[in-house]
């Protein structure tokens, strides 16, 4: 593809935005009509899988064409080291204008262990003047999480720049992550009936008291968190709908790649012990995320498609798109491309990783330093199909679900279908032992806030959490 014909391109993403409540996916509820719209003139990948349940792996996916265990950027070591080609470094050298709006620290953190290395312009927007028409309302009901503001400061970068330069936008808005708080017109109309917004916002418990099942939510209380979800995802769909449509305006639809995924979900009474933004499954109430993708003439006509696709397949993509043969990035990368997928399978399974939940045993600890954290102390690897999920936990067993005929993952069939878990492991330790993979010592990303001191050197002192040296202990 000749220069002066790549297309600009815009990634949305949906912070923790899972697929199963979105109408384009068959919610029963009309939570995307923007989306839905968007996914009517373009391709929807009906089975898009994330590779970490969680923010921080999943970008790092996106931005190297990597696996959690690929990148290395994980619950154990929270940030993305040196040495990988990101997506932002290929297309800073072929000519584009690269710019990222986000608030979410795990997302974008400019310093050495960036995510998001190489994109030229990283612009946290909640900081910046709301731009007209995009202002946020002055009435407390009607306040967003920021999703007003940065469409319009995306908008307003648009104005300003497209048309010099091909541009790749990156911008990720947190509506869907807890705590689940949507704002007017769309709190009321998906709140539970005969529910007051208040009570309901009071019945949310937390990650904590949850996963550890101090406290266990009863089946009304999870439809009312839904119904708040619902309302949040319906609010990011109408702030998607004016940014495409501002687009439109500008006249740049017709040459740009625009597409809408979320990184991962949240866990809402489906799985005990896995709740809210624990970080400690591979369910697919987790990892299955929208992937919605609209370019006249490569992405267009409405089609869905069935194949598996994952975050590790956008760089490769875009390289395809783009026409780029980048020859080290190619070998880097771990995906496929969409433009391949459209036509056929590019992966026999999605691989799911989440590393030791340390982020989990650290809240833990820090709240009720009296649990046993040894329970949340496994990592889990997950093969999903078409047909199946196998799921290899290191505590020492195996889960199997058949998702055609238990698409919610209740019925552990492994001992059923002895053959499909064997077949479906050595499948996966085939892929695994054939692609390069990054383990780095344990590390909090410095500067994070609200780290108990005295939880990490306790996880350090029984080796649940393994930065390197450790001095002795001479607090309280």
């Amino acid at each position: 593809m000749a220069k002066k014909d790549r297309p600009n391109i815009l990634i949305f993403m949906m912070d923790t935005q899972g697929a199963r409540n979105m109408s384009c996916y068959g919610y029963h509820r009309k939570t995307t009509p923007n989306i839905d719209a968007i996914a009517r003139d373009g391709v929807l990948f009906e089975n898009h899988f994330v590779t970490s349940p969680w923010t921080l792996p999943v970008h790092a996916s996106i931005f190297t064409g990597r696996y959690e265990s690929g990148h290395g950027a994980g619950a154990q070591h929270e940030g993305l080291e040196p040495g990988l080609i990101t997506l932002g470094d290929v297309l800073n050298k072929n000519g584009y204008k690269t710019v990222m709006f986000c608030n979410n620290g795990w997302a974008m953190e400019p310093g050495p262990l960036d995510t998001a290395r190489g994109i030229a312009e990283e612009i946290r927007y909640g900081g910046l003047p709301p731009v007209p028409p995009y202002i946020p309302s002055d009435k407390p009901e009607e306040r967003d999480q920021g999703s007003m503001k940065a469409v319009g400061v995306a908008r307003q970068w648009m104005e300003k720049n497209a048309g010099k330069k091909p541009f790749f936008m990156f911008i990720n808005c947190t509506e869907p992550h807890d705590p689940y708080l949507p704002p007017e017109p769309f709190r009321s109309r998906f709140l539970t009936e005969g529910i007051p917004y208040e009570k309901a916002v009071k019945l949310k418990g937390n990650q904590v008291d949850s996963t550890i099942g101090k406290r266990c939510e009863t089946f009304r209380e999870w439809e009312i968190q839904r119904s708040l979800v619902d309302g949040e995802t319906a609010c990011l769909d109408h702030r998607i709908g004016l940014l495409y449509e501002a687009m439109g305006e500008m006249g740049l639809l017709d040459n740009t790649l625009f597409m809408v995924t979320g990184d991962h979900g949240d866990t809402l009474g489906e799985h005990h012990l896995h709740a809210y933004h624990s970080q400690n499954g591979v369910w697919d109430s987790v990892c299955k995320t929208p992937l919605v993708a609209s370019l006249p003439g490569v992405f267009s006509g409405g089609k869905r498609v069935k194949q598996l696709a994952q975050p590790t397949d956008i760089f490769p993509t875009l390289l395809d798109l783009l026409g780029l043969k980048e020859p080290k990035a190619r070998e880097s990368i771990q995906g496929g491309s969409l433009i391949k997928a459209l036509k056929k399978p590019i992966r026999e399974f999605a691989l799911m990783e989440a590393q030791t939940p340390k982020h989990v045993m650290r809240r833990i600890w820090g709240t009720y330093p009296d649990y046993d954290v040894r329970k949340m102390n496994y990592a889990l690897k997950a093969a999903r199909t078409l047909k199946y999920k196998y799921i290899w936990d290191s505590r020492g067993f195996d889960l199997l679900f058949d998702i055609v005929k238990d698409p919610d993952e209740q019925w552990d069939i492994s001992a059923e279908k002895p053959t499909v878990v064997k077949k479906l492991q050595k499948q996966m330790e085939g892929f695994l032992m054939s692609i390069e993979q990054r383990y780095y010592i344990d590390m909090y990303r410095p500067g994070r806030a609200n780290l108990d001191p005295k939880a990490i050197r306790r996880l350090a002192a029984w080796g649940l959490y393994q930065p390197g040296v450790v001095t002795p202990w001479d607090g309280d």
